[in-house]
């Protein structure tokens, strides 16, 4: 076995999913949803799995993102809320060249490849999707690049989020329809990203500060909603690594925080 993007999507789900369950809940009984297309569809998306807020059937987000990515630049009419990861593996790089970005001085350091070239579907590159993506202002888009570099780090049992790195599409210099070969280099071992072939500093966090990446959201919510949520949140952040299950408060916290995400998604300004 290889490390590859399914390889490393599959070694990360499982926490992945008690991350969202325990800090906004998943699924009919909570407020975001998980999807995962087949590759004859992703190709039209532009990214590997997606954790959406929206109220929309499974079958009617689809077409409302490929309409989007096709039609008119993902600008997307409806309202969602949601986090788009696609995965990248990070090859450890040993010899320098001239090549190489100046942030980059580690003796190692990682390169992911960008996949820039167009689609022959779609006439677009996974990137250049996942950059027009990025422009609605609540699909958060990340390349998620673990640091993981040897397959024995696949079996490790309780997987470390801190692990996984999610570059943030939106600090990328442009949409790379010029053709030519583009990476991310990361420095080691801070993970620091950096984009290439014209080096641009980039931005990375990790998964749990997602949940923080809500404060900007909430910014734009009525004062008193976004305060609720904000105190929820901050409740419940404290639960993101128990497994045993939430306390009366902390669930009567939860469900209240659930409602302040409802308006979220549909009071933001247009």
């Amino acid at each position: 076995m290889s490390i590859n993007e399914t390889v490393l999507e599959m070694h990360y789900h499982q926490a992945l999913m008690d991350l969202f369950r325990s800090v906004f809940g998943v699924g009919p009984s909570g407020k975001i949803s998980f999807y995962k297309y087949s590759p004859q569809k992703e190709c039209f998306v532009g990214f590997d799995q997606a954790w959406v807020m929206t109220d929309v059937s499974d079958d009617k987000l689809f077409k409302d993102l490929k309409d989007a990515a096709q039609n008119n630049s993902y600008n997307l009419n409806e309202r969602y809320v949601g986090y788009f990861l696609q995965y990248k593996v990070v090859q450890r790089m040993t010899r320098h060249s001239k090549k190489n970005p100046p942030p980059v001085k580690s003796a190692q350091f990682g390169r992911s490849k960008i996949s820039s070239q167009a689609n022959l579907h779609t006439g677009q590159s996974q990137h250049e999707l996942l950059f027009n993506l990025c422009k609605n202002k609540n699909a958060l888009t990340y390349y998620a690049c673990p640091a993981i570099f040897d397959k024995a780090e696949l079996y490790i049992k309780d997987v470390d989020l801190d692990t996984l790195h999610l570059v943030d599409v939106a600090s990328c210099p442009g949409d790379f329809t010029d053709h030519k070969k583009h990476h991310i280099f990361f420095d080691l071992p801070s993970m620091r990203p950096t984009w290439c072939s014209e080096p641009v500093e980039g931005h990375s966090i990790t998964p749990e500060a997602l949940a923080t990446s809500l404060r900007t959201r909430l910014l734009e919510s009525p004062a008193a909603e976004a305060e609720r949520l904000l105190g929820c949140v901050r409740d419940l952040r404290g639960t993101q690594r128990e497994r045993a299950g939430l306390g009366a408060a902390a669930t009567e916290n939860l469900e209240g925080a659930l409602q302040a995400l409802t308006i979220l998604k549909v009071d933001i300004p247009g």
